[in-house]
């Protein structure tokens, strides 16, 4: 075995300090009327600044609904507007295409009518392949699909 070189690490002479393996108890900051205290103090002056926050954000609330509610008829309106726009092309389509049929009428289906029930002058609404039957399936809008989406 070789000699070791240099002094060895030994414990101190008369050994080493014990080791504290008692609960040191924490001084405390808050007490507990203290707590209570600050809990009181900003309900306080937290529940105004709340309160006013929140009117404020009601009416915002409320603006921003009347403001819908205030543009939802004219864009109901400019849809039917498209719609009927729609229809008329379809129906000026049809005429076109089907010029060479003596005994076709537009808008019928053989001459008969499609509602047997509706009066002529009620308005039903069509479905989507009502309005762009004579379109090509690329040319026709992506809301076609819309229903598909989650």
């Amino acid at each position: 075995m070789s000699k070791a070189k240099g002094p060895q690490d030994l414990p101190p002479k008369g050994g080493y300090i014990p080791f504290q393996i008692e609960r040191i108890k924490l001084r405390s900051i808050v007490t507990g009327k203290m707590g209570i205290g600050i809990f009181i103090a900003v309900n306080v002056i937290g529940m105004p600044l709340y309160m006013r926050t929140w009117l404020r954000e009601r009416k915002h609330l409320i603006e921003a609904r009347s403001r819908e509610l205030a543009t939802l008829p004219i864009l109901f309106a400019e849809n039917d507007r498209r719609t009927l726009k729609q229809l008329k092309h379809v129906r000026e389509v049809e005429a076109d295409v089907m010029k060479d049929f003596p005994y076709w009428e537009v808008g019928t289906f053989f001459g008969e009518p499609i509602y047997e029930d509706a009066q002529a002058d009620t308005y039903i609404k069509p479905i989507f392949g009502e309005l762009y039957v004579f379109t090509d399936p690329k040319d026709r809008p992506v809301l076609e699909h819309i229903h598909l989406l989650p």
